[in-house]
């Protein structure tokens, strides 16, 4: 065996979903506990799996999870990789598989700070073991992770950060509305008439949580042209180690189309030479309520539209129209983009599917207590399009009822005029020291005691995740 680098990598385990349940396959060291590996066996697959993931589902295909899970009980978190091995013999016609990489606790930084490179090294092991068969052939893939794992740790050089450091860029023209739309979004409406334009570069922090794993900055970059002029020229300060970018265009600034479209292609060019791709959201702003009919404003949305399309093989890029006087606009094109960081995202989106197909709800929203949207999944755009009407009022309305003591329990459900009438349910759940909370669309009869039944489980799964959220 490869003797690994112990101060980062403490064990590696592959386990499978066979005949006697989860079961630790392959693992490093050879002399991990029997009760150690079980138990990340268990926990990694019975956390995923789900009754609804693949066994009762027509493809594996697509079905794979990346996540840092924590082991408490070992004083270690781990990296895992969730996938499919197909075996018509199983039923669904696959097994379900992991790959865990364990580190000490107060090494936990490693995981995030050098995801890029792990999620390669472990999604190509896993291509490897689906294209193999014998236990020898998937020791030797795991072996040769190892290896790779070795080579990897001992060029590290510097010591861990205590916790992630996170660069969020905002850029734009001038007048474009960064620094309001920052503003709006906490709901700091009577500071948006002071506003000035952005001199050079604005730094604020970012919180999501209290106790958060990481530290977000939040860089607002000057639009005016001396501004936007340095920080082209000076890339490796402003564009290098950018994990998310907000772009803004003003889009009822006709005459300046063209160049904040153009200022948005340079400053791609300018991150394609310092080799940094990070995910993009471009927030087609000031996109006002009583301007969605205007002939000029959709022309200029639709151009838009096309000459941002052209850059999303080399990017990702997700695209929003926004207003200050549309909060929820907001809300969405923030919470998509912090979400981007989140290495659990998947983890998150899955537990909601899981938990809609148990309790029979279209779509579902996991927010935080400042309304960011942490999660949410949608078996439809129709259910989707609802909670963007729905979801801010209705938090507001459980925070007024809270109030004044006019709930009895931790939920509010709509009444419709029939049995079967679509409802809405807001659902608190308390996860640790987070008051998160639950939008549920329900498009056949409301039950209860359904969705009741069904929270610990989920509360559960989700405390498992929320502490490595960001």
């Amino acid at each position: 065996m490869t003797e690994m680098k112990r101060e980062i990598i403490k064990s590696i385990v592959y386990s499978l979903f066979d005949d006697d349940g989860p079961t630790p396959i392959i693992y490093w060291p050879e002399d991990l506990d029997e009760s150690a590996r079980l138990l990340v066996a268990m926990k990694t697959i019975s956390l995923l799996m789900g009754d609804s993931v693949y066994q009762n589902g027509t493809t594996i295909e697509g079905i794979n999870y990346f996540g840092i899970l924590p082991f408490p009980d070992l004083k270690l978190n781990g990296l895992t990789y969730f996938f499919l091995i197909p075996d018509k013999a199983a039923r669904g016609n696959a097994k379900a598989a992991t790959i865990t990489i364990l580190i000490e606790e107060t090494n936990k930084i490693f995981f995030y700070e050098n995801m890029k490179y792990l999620r390669v090294i472990i999604d190509n092991t896993a291509t490897k073991i689906l294209a193999r068969n014998t236990l020898e052939e998937n020791k030797a893939i795991m072996n040769q992770l190892k290896k790779d794992l070795l080579e990897f740790t001992n060029e590290l050089k510097d010591p861990f950060s205590i916790k992630r450091q996170l660069k969020i860029l905002f850029t734009g023209l001038d007048r474009a509305g960064k620094t309001s739309f920052l503003l709006a979004v906490k709901k700091r409406y009577s500071e948006i008439i002071k506003t000035l334009p952005t001199k050079g570069v604005s730094r604020t922090e970012e919180k999501l949580f209290e106790e958060q794993n990481s530290q977000i900055s939040i860089w607002d970059l000057g639009g005016q042209k001396k501004y936007r002029e340095k920080f082209l020229e000076q890339g490796k300060v402003y564009l290098y180690n950018v994990d998310l970018l907000f772009y803004f265009i003003d889009v009822q600034d006709t005459e300046r189309i063209k160049e904040s479209v153009s200022l948005f292609q340079n400053i791609l060019n300018s991150l394609k030479n310092l080799d940094e791709f990070p995910p993009i959201v471009v927030c087609i702003n000031k996109f006002d309520p009583d301007l969605k009919k205007s002939r000029e404003i959709k022309k200029n949305i639709e151009y838009i539209t096309n000459e941002i399309g052209k850059s999303s093989h080399t990017f990702f890029i997700k695209i929003f129209q926004t207003s200050i006087f549309d909060h929820w606009s907001l809300i969405s094109a923030y919470s998509f983009g912090l979400s981007r960081l989140s290495p659990n995202r998947e983890l998150f989106r899955n537990q909601l599917r899981l938990f809609s197909d148990k309790v029979n709800s279209d779509a579902i929203l996991l927010l935080n207590e400042n309304g960011i949207i942490l999660s949410n999944y949608s078996k439809s755009d129709i259910a989707n399009k609802v909670f963007e009407i729905s979801a801010p009022h209705f938090t507001t309305l459980y925070k007024t009822f809270k109030e004044f003591k006019i709930l009895k329990k931790d939920f509010i459900v709509t009444s419709g005029i029939s049995e079967q009438s679509k409802k809405i349910v807001f659902q608190k759940i308390n996860v640790d020291n987070y008051n998160l909370y639950l939008l549920l669309f329900m498009e056949k009869a409301l039950r209860v005691e359904k969705i009741e039944k069904s929270l610990p489980n989920l509360t559960k799964n989700l405390r498992e995740l929320i502490k490595t959220y960001i």
